[in-house]
């Protein structure tokens, strides 16, 4: 019996989920469940997945979402309805290489107090070719993780994480709860940072979060225009870490309504002018892509002059320059 479940999350996905699930299928490790939750779609891409297993013989189950509630509530469904120890999610739109979970799970397997194995990731345009830069996150050992979870840090890894279920259900799963009405959908942003950070309390019990230093995935990302989401995903991660804090003082956790409406207007200018910078950042480098040098050069010289240690943290984090 499979101990492994990959779970795809998909809404409107019918341009790539058919290459999506054939590099699922192609994995060198076939032990594991496949699981699909169709976020109440509304393009072609429900018969596109019957299609593909119609000339693709493959066991699989499909959860069909009656209403579209958003990502946070699909993951979710996924993590409750999976009937394997670990899971790991697969993106609609990006394509796992095939020894990506032989490897995290032969890793996982062999280290009882690991709770999460991911690893690197590259970048990939809207027609699947290889872009500069990718995820290079997360700590490779278990001495490194514990010493940042110690120090009350976030914990930033992939969306390819395979992990332990039991204990991401232990700590709440992903958050829906607490956040209003409407849009944007608060819950949706950072959702897999938010478990992460709180699956990471269980450091004091010696677990840890680790990845393989490997590139074993490819991200769909979008080479043009900039992220409106970018001052809502900082508002989350704030969130997050309130959070963080207040549980590790032994305190209660606060709704994101709750903190929301407590914020100041410095608080919330402090946010914007992040998110400013790090837009700035994307515009200067796609400018570059685009060989609009001055313009791009400028931009990236707004960023860093707004917020310098965003810039150092993004060329670490992304470039691949310090892996």
């Amino acid at each position: 019996m499979s101990e492994i479940t990959i779970a795809v999350c998909v809404y409107n996905g019918e341009k790539y989920i058919k290459e999506t699930l054939s590099r699922i299928i192609a994995q060198s490790f076939q032990s594991f469940d496949l699981l699909i939750v169709n976020d109440c779609s509304t393009d072609a891409t429900l018969q596109i997945i019957n299609d593909f297993f119609t000339e693709n013989l493959r066991e699989y189950r499909l959860i069909n979402l009656e209403k579209n509630k958003g990502i946070a509530n699909a993951r979710q469904t996924a993590l409750e309805r999976a009937e394997t120890r670990y899971l790991l999610f697969v993106d609609a739109d990006d394509l796992p290489h095939s020894e990506l979970l032989k490897k995290e799970s032969r890793l996982i397997s062999l280290n009882e107090d690991a709770i999460a194995v991911s690893c690197w990731s590259e970048y990939i345009d809207e027609n699947g070719k290889r872009m500069q830069g990718g995820l290079f996150i997360g700590d490779k050992t278990k001495e490194d993780f514990i010493s940042r979870a110690s120090r009350d840090k976030l914990i930033f890894l992939p969306i390819q994480t395979l992990f332990d279920r039991v204990a991401a259900l232990r700590v709440g799963g992903f958050r829906l709860d607490g956040f209003p009405k409407g849009v944007p959908r608060y819950q949706d942003f950072c959702e897999d940072l938010d478990l992460w950070t709180r699956m990471s309390d269980l450091y004091t019990e010696g677990k840890y979060m680790i990845v393989i230093p490997e590139i074993l995935y490819s991200y769909r990302k979008g080479s043009t225009g900039l992220s409106s989401n970018t001052f809502f995903m900082n508002l989350k991660m704030k969130y997050i870490k309130t959070n963080l804090l207040l549980r590790r003082a032994g305190k209660t956790e606060v709704s994101f309504y709750n903190f929301h409406a407590a914020l100041s207007g410095n608080e919330l200018n402090t946010l914007q002018q992040a998110a400013v910078a790090a837009d700035c950042l994307r515009e200067g480098i796609i400018s570059l892509k685009k060989k609009k040098i001055g313009h791009g050069i400028l931009n990236i010289l707004k960023s860093m002059w707004l917020r310098p240690e965003y810039v150092w943290q993004k060329i670490k984090s992304n470039s691949g320059l310090f892996k």
